[in-house]
């Protein structure tokens, strides 16, 4: 059943970005992380203050850092980091801070770890920190230029409280042979080569979101792998990985078409979805009698994919050339982006450049080299192909049924099957929770799109690829003893406003109360009781609640969009 009831927030604010929260709740400050490095500025920390109110928060301090900036967290002790890389090779470092109220943020050094950080977390006592290194491809992975693929990890941290740029690191990799983890369902799909030898998944898998289970333990999502990874931080070694299997949309209604003005579900056959979740979190509950633990994967989908850098555009129909030769007339010139040193010129007629010639209408976008000629921005390898595209890979002729009514779907080109016609997309579209071993106890089905179609913020344009994408969750407990009741927020990227056709904005976050865990039916496990609705706000990239008593508390939004802040007052009442 979906609950009517709406929660709005107390203060929304714009602190020139916000992607990432946390928070002192000792100085009432919360930190934002602003994200991408700028031509003049680099990524930011923020800190909020608001020990006048909740709806009084003002920026108080600001620290800019040279390189993008993917999260900050606020230990018990209260030492601040940030996770920061560099855009081009993506080397990654954690940076220390400690906040002055003259001085404001202070620079307290840093420590180096994997390649792309994309978020940590510190242990409950403050005295580890865990960084999931993503690793993403650059921009040509699917090449032969092997040094350009950087590998994913995990990177442990400990501290040291007297010299934090001191404090060591332990970066761990997945380099077991690639059998240990197809063994277990973890999603691999690499070019041929690319790893420079038969262990693929050392390149292949990305760390994506670290959830702290004690001060031993970490789970580590491996989104674009479809799995999770259990770290013993404490020892220094990843304990194993497992899959988290594919949803199976049979008798659930899913919209898959972005052609049909709005949301119109129809049950599917043959369509499964790979979870891939984003922003974990973690939660003991009683379970058939005995205190469990759970994990709550927000099943949003995300590719593996190369960057879509493009270095040329056609201003026009026609045939054009390109070369390392300057005749003066050239329409377009830039730096080789693979040797770095060689300038490459494009004219509007054939036979002027010295490397060759191509054909182009307007608008066409191509990424040039002088080694690998002209391409298009995912000339080298995706792992994305729309259902309609393929019967174009010649052993698909299975799939036509299927293509005929999925054609836009986007897919997983590895996980298709040209013989039965099963056809893969990303994304759970919604959210599950997993016993420690990765089963699911209990997933959403469609909810989160009833939820978003019923408050008109439905966003049909996405029905072709992840739909609402739940980006996050937090999991937060309200009440007193036996009336303590268990809650979780789930983020949705993609919605928006339908009514609001001159901007588009509008954040929506479900929060839904976990019932029974050990129900015999899934409806009777977990409920919707309210959202959280914000019409000035777009993107919520990340959350945070904090408890001020035990009935009540406020949650933190960050809207990657609109770069804004959004607060609300949640009571047990409201629930």
């Amino acid at each position: 059943m979906i609950s009517d009831k709406i929660i709005s927030p107390l203060q929304s604010i714009n602190p020139g970005g916000a992607e990432k929260v946390d928070w002192d709740p000792k100085a009432k400050i919360a930190y934002v992380i602003t994200g991408e490095y700028t031509d003049d500025k680099g990524g930011q920390v923020v800190a909020i203050d608001y020990s006048k109110g909740y709806d009084k928060g003002t920026v108080s301090a600001e620290y800019y850092l040279a390189g993008d900036v993917t999260d900050v967290r606020v230990s018990s002790k209260g030492l601040i980091a940030a996770s920061v890389f560099d855009k081009e090779t993506r080397k990654g470092t954690v940076q220390f801070f400690k906040y002055n109220s003259k001085k404001g943020l202070i620079s307290k050094g840093s420590v180096e770890v994997g390649y792309q950080p994309d978020q940590l977390t510190f242990s409950k006592d403050g005295k580890t920190l865990v960084t999931a290194d993503e690793g993403e491809p650059l921009m040509f992975y699917g090449s032969d230029e092997i040094d350009q693929n950087p590998k994913g990890s995990v990177s442990i941290v400990k501290i040291n409280k007297k010299n934090l740029s001191k404090s060591k690191v332990k970066t761990l990799y997945f380099d077991k042979p690639d059998s240990y983890y197809l063994d277990r369902g973890v999603r691999l799909y690499n070019p041929e080569g690319v790893a420079g030898s038969d262990n693929i998944a050392v390149r292949d898998i990305e760390p994506e979101y670290v959830g702290i289970v004690d001060n031993k333990t970490a789970l580590v999502a491996l989104q674009e792998n479809n799995a999770l990874a259990e770290v013993d931080f404490k020892k220094g070694k990843i304990k194993g990985v497992f899959g988290l299997g594919y949803k199976d949309w049979t008798g659930i209604p899913i919209d898959t078409s972005d052609k049909d003005n709005g949301y119109d579900p129809s049950v599917k056959s043959n369509l499964v979805s790979a979870r891939m979740p984003d922003g974990i979190d973690t939660f003991k509950t009683k379970y058939k009698g005995k205190k469990k633990l759970f994990f709550i994967s927000p099943n949003e989908g995300d590719g593996r994919v190369r960057p879509d850098e493009v270095n040329f555009e056609a201003e026009k129909d026609g045939t054009f050339s390109y070369g390392t030769n300057s005749s003066g007339n050239e329409v377009d010139s830039f730096t080789d982006p693979l040797d770095q040193k060689s300038t490459i010129y494009v004219y509007d007629q054939s036979g002027i450049g010295n490397l060759g010639n191509f054909e182009a209408e307007e608008g066409d976008e191509f990424f040039i080299t002088t080694k690998y000629g002209v391409s298009d921005d995912d000339e080298f390898w995706s792992d994305e192909r729309r259902a309609g595209k393929l019967a174009d890979d010649g052993d698909a002729s299975q799939f036509d049924s299927q293509i005929i009514a999925e054609g836009r779907l986007k897919t997983l080109v590895d996980q298709n099957d040209p013989i039965t016609g099963k056809l893969t997309g990303f994304g759970g579209r919604g959210f599950s929770i997993h016993n420690r071993k990765g089963k699911v106890i209990y997933d959403s089905g469609n909810l989160t799109e009833e939820i978003a179609n019923e408050l008109g913020y439905y966003p049909d344009g996405r029905s072709d690829d992840k739909g609402t994408e739940p980006e996050t969750v937090e999991f937060f407990r309200l009440g007193k003893g036996k009336n303590k009741r268990d809650f979780i927020a789930v983020a949705l990227e993609r919605c928006y406003n339908n009514a609001d056709q001159e901007n588009e904005y509008g954040t929506i976050v479900p929060i839904f109360e976990v019932v029974d865990l050990s129900a015999a039916k899934n409806d009777d496990r977990v409920k919707h009781v309210t959202t959280l609705q914000s019409p000035n706000s777009l993107s919520p990239e990340g959350l945070l609640f904090v408890n001020e008593t035990k009935n009540k508390g406020h949650m933190f939004v960050t809207n990657e969009v609109s770069q804004t802040l959004d607060t609300f007052k949640i009571h047990i009442n409201d629930l």
